[in-house]
C-alpha cells in the first residue's frame, strides 16, 4: 500500500513524522505550508527582512530539534511555530535593545490585489494599533489562524483574541477615516 501523497492532504504532524523518518520532501512541504505566514509575522515583529528570514529558519530548526513531548500531539503546527517565532523575536529584540513597537510594513495577504495607495494607508495605520491588537490581526488575517490557534500561539484565551481582533478592526476603521 502506497503512503498518502505529500501536500494538502497530509497533516502537519504527518509531515513532521515523515521528516523524522528521513523524508526530506515532507519537511519541504511543511516549510512551504507555514513559511510565508511566519515570515510576515516575523517581519512585523522585527521590522527587518534579513532578521525575519533568520527567525523563520531558526523556528523550523527548533521544530526539528524539539522532542515529541514539546510538539503538539494533534492539530496544526501553526500555533506552535508562531509561538516559537514570537519568543525568538522577543529575545532578539531584547538582546538588540531595539524598539519594542511592532511594525506592519509590507504586510498584506498573499495574492491579494490591492490598490497601492490603500496598501500605503493600511501600512501607515497598522503600526498605530496597540501591539496586542496588531499581533492578533496579523495571525488571524495574514496567517489564517482561528482565534483558538491565535490564543494558543499568544498564550491567551480565544475570547481575548476575538476581542483584540474586534478592537483592532474598529481602530483601523477610525484611523482610515471610514467612520466619517
Amino acid at each position: 500500500m502506497e503512503p498518502p501523497a505529500l501536500g494538502a492532504r497530509s497533516t502537519d504532524l504527518d509531515l513532521l513524522a515523515r521528516h523524522r523518518r528521513g523524508n526530506a520532501d515532507a519537511f519541504g512541504a511543511l516549510y512551504a505550508r507555514h513559511r510565508d505566514a511566519l515570515y510576515h509575522h516575523a517581519r512585523a515583529l522585527v521590522r527587518d527582512d534579513a532578521l525575519a528570514e533568520d527567525l523563520v529558519h531558526e523556528t523550523f530548526l527548533r521544530l526539528v530539534r524539539a522532542g515529541d513531548d514539546r510538539v503538539p500531539a494533534a492539530g496544526s503546527l501553526g500555533p506552535f511555530l508562531h509561538l516559537a517565532l514570537r519568543r525568538l523575536a522577543i529575545d532578539q529584540l531584547r538582546s538588540r535593545t531595539a524598539a519594542r513597537r511592532l511594525s506592519a510594513a509590507w504586510v498584506r495577504p498573499a495574492g491579494s490585489e490591492v490598490d497601492p495607495h490603500q496598501v500605503a494607508d493600511l501600512n501607515g495605520a497598522l503600526p498605530r494599533l496597540p501591539d496586542e491588537q496588531l499581533e492578533v490581526l496579523l495571525l488571524h488575517v495574514y496567517a489564517g489562524m482561528t482565534f483558538e490557534q491565535v490564543g494558543e500561539a499568544l498564550e491567551i484565551p480565544a475570547n481575548t483574541a476575538m476581542s483584540r481582533y474586534r478592537y483592532a478592526l474598529k481602530r483601523l476603521s477610525e484611523l482610515l477615516g471610514e467612520d466619517e
